[in-house]
């Protein structure tokens, strides 16, 4: 079916025949507008309006002219090739239609400047809270993730999550921390190592001990408790820093073999699609319970146009007990580095002068004694 659409147009047009001036005095009769007129032989030009193309055609077929269009300008062309297509008119309008209906749906996800690994425990929230690409959101729903956010999350000061349209924005505030001391408890601090004072930083309390003082393990470094003039107590919370210079040494035992877990070189993935609050999930994999497994989303995209759904995708990578063999060297350097991190868990500010280190080699294994010379805080509470 042919689709005429003249109304917005103009058009540049030819009568041919015998008398072309009748013509015209038909066509001002009609009261048809012309403009643009000019002769050419045996007939005219003109210039009409296009809700006047059906009359000036029917008057140059009563009157026996030959009646042609030689050019033509407007948005007529295009509508009428538009409507020749009906397919694109109605998905351009079912698309509209459908726009406007899933707007409920997650259609992207917009983190803003969160860095990778903030973003990924962002995700992690929301997808708990059933929110990703292609979920249904609802007020609640959203009001819930971003409560979450704020109570679970140590990273954020502030943190806004808004939905408009099918795109969810989230905007956030570095959290900012201030330190409240508590009042320090009427407890003594004692040596928990023997060394000579380096410096006496008491904050609170009635330091016991001087720089250049040798002093025992369990001695009394500051007190909290004192006598005035008149022999009354005066007492007052123990707290600070007594640093000294302290000698003390750790002994490893790092065997030439032992059984650890470790990858065993396979991987099984699940992928799961997320699309209009549906989940479809992949036929589920076999996979040992021994496994690391890694979850990544991925949203689902034409180009650059997003669409509501995403694909959930479960990386599983088996893990297996196995024998690891080390060297004489390998054992040794795993030995030299347990005894570091000895030090460091009973004096993790420890700065370490100097050191001598012992290796006896046996026959399961290496023995690794290192004497460390170093300054450190050595107050503490008795338990």
């Amino acid at each position: 079916m042919a689709h005429n659409v003249w109304v917005a147009d103009r058009f540049w047009f030819t009568i041919q025949g015998k008398n072309p001036q009748r013509f015209l005095n038909l066509a001002v009769s009609e009261k048809i507008h012309l403009a643009y007129l000019h002769w050419i032989p045996d007939g005219l030009m003109a210039q009409g309006l296009g809700p006047d193309y059906e009359r000036l055609r029917d008057l140059a077929a009563k009157g026996g002219w030959s009646f042609s269009v030689q050019k033509r300008r407007g948005p007529g062309l295009f509508l009428e090739r538009l409507l020749a297509r009906p397919g694109i008119l109605a998905g351009t309008v079912l698309f509209a239609v459908l726009l406007q209906g899933m707007g409920s749906f997650v259609w992207t996800i917009q983190f803003g400047e969160l860095s990778g690994e903030t973003q990924h425990q962002m995700r992690n929230l929301l997808v708990e809270c059933g929110i990703y690409e292609g979920a249904v959101l609802d007020e609640q729903t959203l009001a819930m993730a971003q409560a979450q956010a704020l109570q679970q999350s140590e990273v954020f000061g502030w943190v806004s999550l808004n939905f408009t349209d099918g795109g969810l924005s989230i905007e956030s505030t570095d959290a900012q921390y201030q330190t409240i001391r508590e009042e320090p408890l009427l407890q003594p601090l004692y040596a928990k190592a023997a060394g000579e004072i380096v410096a006496v930083e008491a904050e609170s309390g009635f330091a016991a001990v001087v720089p250049r003082q040798q002093v025992e393990q369990g001695q009394l470094l500051v007190d909290v408790v004192r006598l005035d003039r008149d022999g009354n107590e005066i007492r007052q919370g123990a707290s600070g820093r007594i640093m000294a210079r302290c000698e003390k040494a750790y002994t490893i035992f790092q065997p030439y073999s032992t059984t650890q877990k470790v990858l065993d070189g396979s991987t099984v993935t699940q992928n799961t699609l997320c699309v209009f609050g549906t989940m479809w999930q992949g036929e589920e994999p076999d996979v040992p319970e021994q496994c690391v497994v890694q979850t990544d989303w991925q949203p689902l995209r034409v180009g650059r146009l997003s669409l509501p759904g995403c694909i959930c995708s479960k990386t599983f990578w088996p893990q297996t007990e196995q024998t690891v063999s080390y060297t004489q060297k390998q054992a040794e350097a795993l030995a030299r580095r347990a005894c570091r991190a000895e030090l460091y868990n009973e004096f993790p500010d420890a700065e370490i002068e100097s050191q001598m280190c012992e290796v006896e080699p046996e026959a399961e294994g290496v023995t690794c004694t290192i004497s460390y010379r170093f300054c450190a805080n050595i107050a503490t509470v008795q338990s």
